[in-house]
């Protein structure tokens, strides 16, 4: 009886033990714990994200550019195509953000019938930017119109979005550039320098953009005979948008090349 006593009185003496529960310190203790796991695991997904957005805005911006030097390199390689001589083709337009050329690529040596094309930036709402600088506030991209001919034309189509701003310098007789060229310094355009201010389409509040991008107009290493005045720079812009200036030439080789042309 005794045994069974005593076996009773400890079986009882731990079940109350048992029973205690966790105290009220190391309840905060664990919550305390917890909500710092809970902490760095949304510090960590947040950072991740922000990663993740930064580098598909980064491609994205990569890739319209590439199209806008795909579209602008093909097309003002072709200008002044005119394989009759007779079409008398040429550049129409050439400003520092717009420019309008045509060519004979049927070859039939017909002036009125020569394809047409236009580049210009753009805002969202069609509206030409004449100096090439996106307004504040403003969406634009780089757009392009094709005519099959001068009555033919299908209107202004985007091929890069996010354009910020957008210049042309021409080589004049493979000497002098500008942005600005007159009649007769249109039909001796051999290059066209064509700077690029492209924009990702993802802000980042922890980034601001205190830099001034500085166009060909406007590096005398880029164009050491400029003609006219040079650009200041587009910016600062002091936001929270990452920018990236692009910068290429490209030789008017049916202008330049042309036998015909009395220079």
């Amino acid at each position: 009886m005794g045994t069974l006593k005593n076996y009773r009185q400890y079986n009882n003496t731990h079940m109350a033990v048992n029973e205690k529960g966790m105290t009220l310190v190391e309840l905060m203790v664990a919550l305390m714990m917890f909500l710092i796991v809970v902490a760095g695991i949304y510090s960590t997904f947040t950072f991740q994200q922000e990663a993740y957005m930064q580098t598909e805005s980064k491609v994205s911006m990569v890739q319209e550019a590439r199209a806008a030097q795909f579209f602008l390199a093909r097309d003002l390689k072709m200008a002044g195509y005119d394989p009759s001589t007779y079409a008398h083709t040429g550049f129409n337009q050439a400003d520092i953000a717009e420019a309008n050329f045509s060519m004979d690529i049927a070859g039939n040596g017909d002036p009125g019938n020569v394809e047409i094309t236009r580049f210009a930036l753009t805002k969202e709402n069609g509206d030409i930017v004449d100096d090439g600088l996106c307004p504040t506030g403003t969406t634009c991209r780089l757009s392009r119109e094709w005519c099959s001919d001068k009555d033919n034309c299908g209107g202004m189509q985007p091929i890069a979005e996010n354009v910020e701003a957008f210049e042309l310098c021409y080589i004049i007789g493979n000497m002098d550039t500008t942005t600005a060229p007159n009649l007769l310094e249109q039909g001796q355009i051999t290059s066209v320098i064509v700077s690029l201010l492209m924009k990702q389409s993802y802000r980042s509040n922890k980034y601001r953009n205190t830099n001034t991008y500085i166009p060909a107009s406007g590096n005398a290493e880029v164009t050491p005979d400029f003609i006219g005045d040079r650009s200041e720079g587009w910016g600062p812009f002091d936001d929270n948008w990452r920018r990236k200036l692009v910068i290429f030439e490209v030789k008017a080789r049916n202008i330049g090349m042309n036998p015909y042309l009395d220079f």
